[in-house]
């Protein structure tokens, strides 16, 4: 978002829509409650702040998204923005929104047009909508003035809320403020929502409660007249109300808790944390009980805690400021630190100091240091665990790759090692200081981060990126985030990584225009969110990017494994087998070693594998150019599939037929394409041919058009593998599907080597909206000749077989066919 141009209009604030809004207009904006997390929303700034949706704003329904700015200073700007997908000349559109703050203050509300012929970028609409410690709804409109945006397919329009921006002043963007925005609309004004379930926990979910007893207390959904009440230290036996986690139907909203008389009358344990939860309860209402979600509280323990760095961590600046959370009602503190783990465990006594932060010094580099925080709370002292760290190395980084256009075409343009992925480089027009070096422009360009990322710590990873336009990132080859499409911000889903292994890693990155910046950052449950250090990185020297990938499930037994080479690779020294040490300790004398392939054949068949068997492999890089040129491969694992694969639709791709690589969906299923009597079509029209939306498993399934006016409808498989049905002793064949309401309730049917049908027992499932899995008993048709040592063929359709017939039509998704026992 730039500054460019600012046009000047007007606006009108009411309280309720005017008559002179269009109330036929839909609401544009997707998730609009935050119902879906933070789905369909881009965050502005990426720094002094953070996003999450709560449900302790109250606002409307029972999520809201919390703005909460930390450090005002840091940030140049600071909101969320949502795209407007469609504006027409001379339409009047209302928008509006809840909103509260902890203190008052000014929120910006603009509609920025952008042109990609210029000028850029066009404020219009401004407005500061006055926020208040109440909630309170805010209502606008916009008049569109300039020419519509279905005329002009490459213009954009985003909405912001602003609460800092660098072109937009407004009063308290310099404070330190939380912000509860909801129920967020242009167009049609959506109802508001009841609120059924309980809301608004206090303490707060996941909070950090300082004493041994609690008065627990909660908003009450809108028709709530009393409220069953669950409370236990354990998660799932809250969830599910086990054992004596109910505490009885209360007729009011709060509970004291950790006195005689009441739920743990001998006070609540330090170190533990609690599960709660209510379920709202009227008996006039055929939906009661409405069943809360499980909150949480931790009493922190007697001993110090939380250490930061955190225990174990190997990437320390060498000038680190020792920190951690106190122990409850600690008052004084004693540090031991050394470089010995016996002197600092025994350690006896020490000064007392009343911060809660050591700094000792500069440190040494890749030497580990141990250290021990003792807590007194007036009366005892309580000796804490030992932690240790370890000094980060000098060195580290990624190859960068630069390119001077937006889809990483052609040679990169600039390549260097890069020391983290943290750059800024803001919104002016001088290469080299608003672009990653002089030989790249300001605007239009993108980059590829490649190497090895360690793992110091075992836990579940978050990796998250801050971007400006578009990013991806891969782990091990597989994608985890994807938003190539100018999200702003995006993160993974928690990844289990553990101490001691190496993962190849993977960030792209595009420019588009205006601001530029990217940011890779991760986060455990013992490490705050943090740039991903220098020291954590290594060049990509060794094999990477395995295939299978890594830890995964389902494979094939007949998998060709692959690997990309590492960027000094002469040739490639391959390890498989079942067993983990095996593989992980082989040299080329042991019975793992499976021989040495040149550069540019990265690829080893190891035949047809066991049915559901975990198998390890390991690949070596050698440069026979360098005295010291072996690079050993990280250990990777694969398991195969308790099935066996008839198709999963992933194969699919989108090149034309000239290319060797070329597999297109429909020019392998076969559908009535070009014909007057097969009302069948598969694929997509344009790219992507196969759907990579509505999937069940994976990343794409096969959409299915049929039309059954005086047709029947079929698509057909020519299979390669599997051909024999009988192999592993399989007898069920299983496909899933997914169809819609709007449907011509048409008879679906499977069929193996041109005729042997099997119809679905419903005659209306093209109508299921859900996944749903059909399984079908082979002997059915076996029992019509079919030789199941040698399937040829196999047929989805719609209709009844070889009888044409009026009918009618619809759309439908396939996936994951598979054999099983």
């Amino acid at each position: 978002m730039s500054k460019k141009l600012f046009f000047s209009i007007s606006f009108i604030l009411v309280c309720v829509l005017s008559g002179s809004m269009s109330q036929a207009q839909e609401n544009q904006f997707n998730n609009s409650e935050f119902d879906d997390g933070l789905t369909s929303w881009g965050s502005y700034g990426s720094v002094g702040f953070t996003r999450e949706v709560v449900q302790s704003g109250a606002l409307s329904g029972n999520n809201a998204v919390l703005l909460d700015v930390t450090d005002a200073s840091a940030a140049s700007s600071i909101g969320i923005f949502q795209t407007i997908s469609r504006l027409v000349q001379g339409q009047t559109y209302p928008l509006g929104f809840i909103a509260k703050s902890d203190q008052e203050r000014e929120m910006v509300v603009l509609i920025q047009l952008y042109k990609p012929e210029g000028p850029s970028y066009i404020d219009v609409f401004l407005t500061r909508a006055q926020l208040t410690t109440d909630p309170q709804e805010y209502v606008f409109e916009y008049t569109h003035q300039d020419e519509g945006t279905p005329d002009h397919p490459g213009w954009s329009v985003n909405m912001y809320l602003m609460l800092k921006g660098a072109y937009w002043g407004m009063a308290g963007s310099d404070l330190n403020t939380k912000v509860w925005i909801d129920r967020v609309y242009f167009g049609a004004e959506p109802p508001f929502q009841d609120r059924t379930s309980a809301v608004n926990p206090i303490p707060a979910d996941g909070a950090l409660h300082e004493d041994t007893w609690v008065d627990l207390d909660w908003m009450a959904g809108d028709f709530a007249v009393s409220h069953d009440l669950y409370l236990g230290d354990n998660f799932d036996d809250v969830n599910d109300g086990l054992g004596d986690t109910f505490r009885g139907n209360k007729p009011s909203g709060n509970i004291v808790v950790g006195f005689p008389g009441f739920p743990y009358p001998d006070g609540l344990v330090p170190g533990t944390t609690y599960y709660w939860r209510v379920d709202e309860v009227n008996d006039a209402e055929p939906n009661s009980p409405w069943k809360g979600d499980v909150w949480s509280f931790t009493v922190p323990p007697r001993i110090a805690y939380a250490p930061s760095p955190p225990d174990g961590d190997k990437f320390v600046d060498p000038d680190v400021v020792l920190e951690w959370m106190p122990g409850l009602n600690g008052k004084l503190h004693t540090v031991h630190f050394g470089d010995n783990f016996d002197d600092v465990s025994g350690a006896a006594a020490g000064p007392p100091q009343s911060p809660l932060t050591y700094a000792p010094g500069t440190l040494e580099r890749e030497k580990t240091y141990y250290w021990r925080v003792d807590e007194f709370d007036g009366a005892t002292t309580h000796t804490g665990n030992v932690w240790s760290f370890t000094v980060a190395r000098d060195g580290g980084g990624l190859k960068a790759e630069y390119f001077d256009n937006r889809d990483l075409a052609g040679e990169p343009v600039v390549t260097r090692v890069d020391p983290q992925i943290d750059f800024d480089w803001g919104s002016g027009d001088v290469p080299g200081e608003n672009s990653p070096d002089t030989a790249i422009a300001v605007d239009d360009f993108s980059a590829r981060w490649s190497g090895e990322l360690e793992v110091d710590i075992t836990d579940a990873y978050t990796f998250s990126i801050n971007a400006n336009n578009g990013f991806r990132l891969f782990l091990d080859g597989e994608l985890i985030v994807d938003h190539w499409d100018e999200a702003g911000t995006g993160q993974s889903d928690p990844i289990e990584l553990i101490a001691g292994t190496s993962h190849s890693i993977r960030m792209e990155y595009y420019e588009s225009v205006a601001g530029a910046n990217a940011q890779l950052s991760w986060a455990g449950t013992v490490r705050d969110e943090q740039v991903i250090p220098q020291a954590a990185f290594s060049l990509p020297v060794k094999a990477n990017t395995p295939g299978p990938a890594n830890g995964s499930t389902g494979a094939s037994m007949t998998a060709v494994l692959t690997w990309s080479a590492g960027d000094s690779a002469t040739s490639h020294e391959v390890y498989f087998g079942t067993d983990a040490d095996a593989v992980a300790n082989a040299t080329t004398a042991s019975p793992e070693y499976k021989g040495t392939k040149a550069i540019g054949t990265e690829s080893y068949d190891p035949g047809k594998l066991a049915w559901d068997t975990t198998y390890y492999w390991r690949v070596d890089e050698l440069d026979s150019t360098a005295p010291d040129g072996r690079w050993a491969g990280n250990l990777w694992s694969f398991t195969t599939a308790d099935f066996i694969a008839v198709d999963d639709f992933e194969s699919y791709n989108d090149l034309d037929p000239t290319d060797p690589a070329s597999n297109r969906i429909f020019d392998k299923w076969i559908d009535g394409f070009g014909t007057t009597t097969n009302g069948a079509l598969v694929g997509n029209d344009l790219p992507p041919y196969a759907e990579q939306t509505i999937v069940h498993g994976g990343a794409q399934s096969m959409p299915y058009l049929y039309d059954n006016n005086l047709k029947t409808s079929e698509a057909t498989l020519t299979l390669v593998y599997p051909r024999d049905w009988t192999e592993e002793s399989v007898a069920r064949l299983s496909l899933w599907f997914v169809g819609d309401p709007a449907n011509a309730a048409e008879r679906m049917f499977v069929a193996l080597d041109g005729n042997a049908a099997v119809y679905h027992e419903d005659p209306a499932a093209a109508q299921i909206d859900e996944w749903t899995e059909w399984v079908i008993d082979l002997q059915n048709f076996a029992d019509q000749g079919v030789n199941l040592a040698n399937v040829n063929t196999i047929t989805i359709g719609f209709g009844t077989k070889n009888s044409p017939a009026a009918g009618g039509s619809g759309q439908m998704y396939f996936d994951d066919i598979r054999l099983y026992r």
